[in-house]
């Protein structure tokens, strides 16, 4: 480990705005470029108002200096001397709107993002009501911008206004008592000396231990920065979700995204033996990610495509997307017979609890099954341990609840039902669509009844108006649907005898339940399943 010095200080919050100001706080062009919610940022003012920790800064001071991003909130920060100038490995969001919100837009000499000040960094104290607010339109004289109180001359010549109130008092305490809290407030920080990026990783997560772990991506983003290659992880996982947007995607876990790379290199991702800062350091550490981030769109789009898949909140198993992200990073042109036994996998292992009935070992060897499938060596990708026994399928469910496997299961087939099992086009669909055949009818625990859910890809011009209750299918019946929603002439006859009746309607659930499971049980024993509902 080379040499280096680590320091604490604790210094008022305007030493930190003229810090910036002056170019002696940089950030790193490895550090995340998002911006908090604005809930987030009144927090950040309420504890600094009441005087609340809001945790320590650390800087560092490299012995090599990194690239830098041009800005920090709305303002454009000069350069300084790297001998001088330390970077914000930690309290960046803290401080971008600590001096994004303090800094004068109209006295200081750093470039500004206009836009960037008035949606993300106007924010105003109500004298009155003695809160934070968000700036939007004008303001009433009561109400001043949080920049004011960062400058004494504008201070004064905005308290002037207040002259002729008879509350004048009462506002002018008010305003230097904030102005003195804000300016006047302590806060620590952490300055690294010296030293590689490996080890002001090391520092970082032992100074976190106790607070917010450090990410990976962050992580890996420091250590594998390249100014070369423009290569920045955290900035690549924030492009795939926005990608993965157009597939319903864009809630998905960064931790997800990060257990498919690390799944990439020839371990499964829950058997890596790894440390994350030894996988970043090597060589072929971004090429990798690089195409496993490629890879991911490629699994997305399938799932999306070809299983029904059509919203993340569907997906049975986070696994499912690992495992099929690392199929189509191992086989650039897949058949379509691996199509097919990819299919068949997904059903299967959404259907038989795959990846929560085996033991550690036992996925282990669920991964190597895979894996030889991969390489050409096995045309089944399925693991059994016993292999003369099928897997069961679990009872149907009580509820549809996304938390579960089998209710997810349940929603996927009705999806694929409708459809007729087709290739969707993800172009030309806009998501799930979602809503129960009678949506006041509930079972004896207040749960709306499974068999009732009306589920199909909702193309981008609806099929049917967006109502909560999908009765009127049974009212416009047509033979069609018999196959596509499960409704049957005789539901609907019952229905019309007597549309109030909650009896008649458990009655039309239980037997569209009847016609599901049905249904089911073919599809899961033609995959070799055991239907035992």
């Amino acid at each position: 480990m080379s040499k280096l010095q680590i320091n604490t200080r604790v210094r008022r919050l305007i030493n930190y705005i003229e810090d910036i100001e002056k170019g002696l706080v940089q950030i790193p062009a490895f550090q995340r470029d998002f911006v908090w919610t604005t809930s987030e940022k009144l927090e950040l003012f309420d504890s600094l108002k009441n005087g609340y920790p809001i945790g320590s800064i650390l800087f560092w001071q490299p012995e090599k200096s990194f690239g830098e991003n041009e800005y920090i909130g709305p303002y454009k920060i000069p350069n300084a001397s790297e001998k001088q100038s330390f970077y914000i490995l930690d309290g960046f969001q803290r401080l971008s709107t600590i001096f994004g919100c303090l800094t004068n837009p109209n006295k200081t000499n750093l470039g500004v993002h206009s836009n960037l000040l008035d949606k993300e960094y106007s924010f105003h104290y109500d004298l009155e009501r003695e809160e934070f607010s968000k700036t939007r339109g004008e303001l009433e004289i009561h109400q001043v911008p949080l920049y004011i109180f960062a400058d004494t001359l504008e201070f004064l010549k905005f308290s002037q206004k207040w002259s002729n109130r008879e509350d004048a008092d009462i506002l002018v305490e008010r305003a230097t008592t904030m102005a003195t809290t804000l300016l006047d407030y302590q806060l620590p920080s952490i300055d690294i000396i010296g030293g590689d990026i490996s080890e002001a990783v090391e520092i970082f997560s032992r100074v976190n231990s106790k607070g917010l772990p450090i990410s990976p991506d962050w992580m890996i983003s420091a250590l594998t920065y390249n100014q070369d290659k423009d290569f920045r992880l955290a900035s690549l996982i924030d492009e795939i979700i926005e990608t993965l947007r157009s597939y319903n995607y864009h809630k998905i876990k960064r931790d997800l995204i990060f257990q498919c790379i690390v799944h990439s290199f020839g371990k499964a991702h829950f058997d890596q033996s790894n440390k994350i800062e030894q996988l970043a350091q090597r060589n072929d550490f971004i090429p990798v990610t690089q195409k496993t981030i490629e890879s991911i769109e490629k699994a997305t789009k399938f799932l999306f495509e070809e299983i029904g898949v059509v919203d993340i909140k569907l997906l049975p198993y986070n696994n499912q997307l690992v495992f099929i992200t690392d199929f189509f990073n191992q086989i650039k042109n897949p058949s379509n017979e691996q199509f097919q036994q990819l299919q068949k996998w997904f059903w299967v292992t959404t259907y038989s609890s795959y990846f929560t009935i085996y033991s550690l070992s036992k996925q282990r060897e669920a991964y190597n099954q895979f894996q030889s499938f991969l390489r050409g060596e096995t045309i089944d990708p399925i693991y059994n341990d016993k292999p003369d026994t099928p897997f069961s399928v679990i009872d149907f469910p009580n509820k549809i609840f996304y938390g579960s496997v089998r209710a997810k299961a349940v929603v996927l087939f009705l999806l694929n039902k409708e459809n007729g099992f087709r290739k969707l086009d993800a172009s030309k669909v806009d998501g799930l669509f979602e809503r129960y055949l009678f949506s006041k009818a509930r079972d004896e625990n207040g749960n709306k009844f499974p068999a009732g859910i009306i589920a199909y890809a909702e193309p981008l011009q609806p099929l049917y108006p967006k109502k909560r209750d999908m009765s009127f299918l049974l009212e416009d019946y047509k033979e069609e649907y018999q196959g596509k929603y499960f409704l049957s002439r005789e539901m609907r006859n019952i229905y019309l005898r007597d549309k109030d009746s909650e009896d008649s309607k458990i009655k039309i659930i239980k037997m569209r339940e009847a016609l599901i499971k049905e249904a089911e049980k073919v599809f899961v024993e033609n995959l070799g399943l055991n239907y035992e509902s």
